[in-house]
């Protein structure tokens, strides 16, 4: 089943959810990703690694 990727409007396979301001986004559009235990995946999308508050979030976990 094909996603749509709510920044870029690209059809995806797989899309992920950015923690930060809960849209749907491709690889493409994914700054970066982490582990925050062994079963949780903390997501930001380029759009709110532009922002310093989220992106500090994303940082200290």
């Amino acid at each position: 089943m094909l996603q749509t990727c709510e920044r870029c409007k690209k059809m995806v396979p797989k899309a992920d959810r950015c923690n930060y301001c809960n849209r749907l986004v491709c690889e493409s559009c994914k700054k970066s990703a982490r582990r925050k235990s062994k079963t949780k995946k903390l997501f930001i999308c380029k759009d709110c690694w532009t922002k310093m508050d989220s992106r500090k979030k994303f940082k200290t976990g």
